[in-house]
């Protein structure tokens, strides 16, 4: 049976450890990287400090699969910004899951498998393998990748359902609409097309949970390459994920800040459900937006 072990990472330095592949720890930590072997389990908690999105939730469990390794040049977002080496051992991994399942949602189930009557995320940190140098009690890692695993399924399902509905709604209004439509190296989750035209009218991505500046390039990609109309479904933690929206559509993403039609889930539900009245069907086929076999 693998071993579980906690590890506490701020947010950019989780998403490159996704993104890369790879995990470090500092050189005081050696002993630690002996004890973790291939297989080994890392269960990931973003803590509060410069976080955005993933703020002192757990997001993913990670395995283990080479050697521990030396690095010698600066490699995480953390030690470019220093330009120095902080995490000099290094591992592959790959993720087993992701998600995002808030700590206060499973404390009192954490307290109990930890017997401890008030968990909160300084006491957390003290199980940390920085600090722990022993791998999760039994139970704990398991619990946290079960809940990360129904996390997902669920968010699963609200996507799968946002990008129908956004397939339907675009038929109604007389767009071909296509998912999961792919543009070069990037796919978006709907793509929507008008005759003539033979590239996509406008292109849409639906947010529940990942990573917001991904979604941003996949939108952007299709407006350099096509001029494409962008939309963008917001259907998670709507006042985080648009603050951070906000942020990056005045800085890395100016250019399309203009051009992106910003929804919240509950705006689509209600648009889709005003499209289905039997008076706003009539009245779209007699400003010949949409056909009557869309209907």
């Amino acid at each position: 049976m693998p071993d579980y072990w906690l590890t506490m990472l701020d947010e950019d330095n989780f998403r490159y450890t996704v993104e890369r592949g790879i995990y470090g720890l500092p050189e005081g930590a050696g002993d630690e990287a002996k004890l973790i072997k291939p297989g080994d389990r890392l269960v990931v908690y973003i803590m509060k400090k410069g976080c955005r999105e993933l703020c002192q939730s757990f997001t993913a469990v990670l395995e283990v699969a080479g050697e521990w390794q030396r690095s010698k040049k600066p490699t995480w977002p953390d030690e470019v910004r220093e330009g120095r080496v902080k995490y000099p051992w290094v591992v592959n991994v790959k993720v087993l899951i992701m998600g995002k399942v808030e700590f206060a949602k499973i404390k009192e189930k954490l307290q109990r498998l930890l017997g401890i009557g008030d968990l909160d995320p300084s006491r957390l940190r003290l199980y940390a393998l920085y600090y722990a140098r022993r791998p999760l009690p039994p139970g704990v890692g398991e619990l946290v990748e079960a809940e990360l695993r129904k996390s997902a399924a669920a968010e699963m399902r609200t996507h799968d359902k946002l990008v129908d509905i956004l397939v339907e709604v675009g038929r109604w209004l007389g767009f071909r609409a296509v998912k999961e439509y792919r543009i070069d190296n990037f796919r978006v989750d709907v793509a929507f097309f008008k005759p003539p035209r033979t590239t996509p009218f406008a292109v849409a991505e639906v947010h529940v949970g990942g990573d917001v500046y991904k979604d941003l390039a996949a939108l952007k990609h299709a407006y350099d390459r096509y001029g494409s109309k962008l939309v963008y479904v917001l259907a998670r933690d709507e006042e985080q994920v648009a603050k951070l929206l906000n942020e990056a559509l005045q800085g890395a993403f100016h250019e399309i800040g203009e051009h992106i039609a910003v929804v919240k889930a509950e705006e689509l539900h209600e648009l889709h459900e005003t499209l289905k009245l039997a008076g706003v069907k009539g009245l779209l086929k007699q400003l010949e937006v949409a056909k009557p076999a869309d209907f």
